[in-house]
């Protein structure tokens, strides 16, 4: 997972150097408000699989990826990983 992670972030902070000052805000603020939501969504649930979290916020599984290791990233939740079948 930690692969799939750092693949993401590589990618969208490429991505970021190609925005204007005023999209880069506003994708700050989208995603601190989503970032809120998946903690309220998972409080409750205590382990959440990251498709479940897709479903639910409709995004694609590489972008909850991305968040849910930011908000590790910065000790706001704590993320594990299981192999097949666990």
């Amino acid at each position: 997972m930690s692969k799939e992670v750092l693949s993401v972030v590589s990618h969208s902070y490429e991505l970021a150097t190609y925005s204007t000052p005023e999209l880069r805000g506003l994708f700050s603020d989208w995603l601190c408000e989503i970032e809120r939501e998946i903690t309220d969504f998972m409080k409750d649930r205590g382990t959440v699989d990251p498709d479940e979290i897709g479903t639910r916020f409709k995004l694609k599984r590489e972008s909850v990826i991305f968040i849910l290791g930011k908000l590790a990233n910065e000790g706001k939740i704590r993320m594990q990983a299981s192999g097949p079948g666990v």
